[in-house]
């Protein structure tokens, strides 16, 4: 099975790679599209257009400011999977209905962006999501202290609300960046510079889990010992905060309603 995927993933790469972005409205380009061209030589031109693109400030520094904002903060969800269905004893399929709880958030943010937010200017509001991301992660504080039982609020029910909320507004956070680069971007290399955006994305992924990883490691917790639990939590909503160190890296003024049309 895995053979069989890597191999599909493989073709879906040398098509991409062999396709020529171009822009529908111009004839010229409708012309050019049917030229063939070798994969290299066409694999040279877009990593060139790409590059370019990418060495805009306007583009490089918020690429880098997004990237950064999720490497560095570890993900502890692994190990949350684990106290709610072995320790709090929850049926698996609660915490599924509450991964579909937080897609209902992200679709409400997003609505709610496209209404009123998007008029915010960038740098404030990803401040302010970011805090708001920092502190909706302390939601798991509540859980594992069991604080919720103290309020007389079960744990299926704030599983249910809560558990999702701090991946709804991580997931949300990414909007406003797509309609920067949206605005920003070079015409022609659009597809290029979203696939190296979603790639930087799940490459923070990855080194945020490892992070994980490691400090639940460090700390000590495991499978039958939750008592330095809270801590990890502590730490990793902390660490959601240091990326406002360099939030100067986004444009102050930018809003969404600023996008800059460029001629086709």
């Amino acid at each position: 099975m895995f053979s069989a995927f890597s191999i599909l993933l493989g073709l879906q790469l040398a098509l991409s790679l062999s396709t020529k972005e171009t822009l529908p409205s111009s004839h010229r380009n409708w012309n050019i599209c049917h030229v063939r061209t070798s994969l290299s030589d066409n694999l040279r031109k877009q990593f060139s257009n790409l590059r370019t693109a990418i060495s805009e400030e306007q583009i490089f520094y918020p690429l880098m400011w997004i990237m950064t904002s999720f490497a560095v903060v570890p993900i502890l969800s692994g190990t949350m999977f684990c106290f709610q269905t072995q320790y709090l004893k929850l049926d698996p399929s609660v915490i599924g209905l509450s991964k579909v709880v937080g897609q209902v958030m992200v679709l409400s943010l997003t609505v709610l962006y496209n209404k009123y937010l998007k008029k915010i200017p960038l740098r404030r509001l990803v401040a302010g999501v970011q805090t708001m991301y920092a502190l909706a992660v302390l939601s798991d504080l509540v859980l594992v202290k069991q604080v919720n039982l103290m309020l007389g609020i079960p744990n299926e029910i704030h599983v249910l609300c809560f558990s999702a909320l701090a991946e709804a507004i991580a997931q949300f956070k990414v909007l406003p960046f797509s309609v920067l680069l949206s605005s920003q971007c070079p015409p022609g290399c659009e597809g290029s510079l979203f696939a190296f955006f979603t790639s930087g994305l799940v490459f923070s992924a990855i080194v945020s889990g490892v992070f994980g990883v490691g400090l639940s490691s460090l700390i000590g917790v495991s499978g039958g010992d939750y008592t330095s639990f809270p801590l990890c939590i502590l730490l990793q909503s902390l660490a959601a905060l240091v990326p406002l160190g360099w939030i100067s890296f986004l444009p102050e003024k930018w809003t969404a309603d600023d996008k800059i049309l460029k001629p086709r």
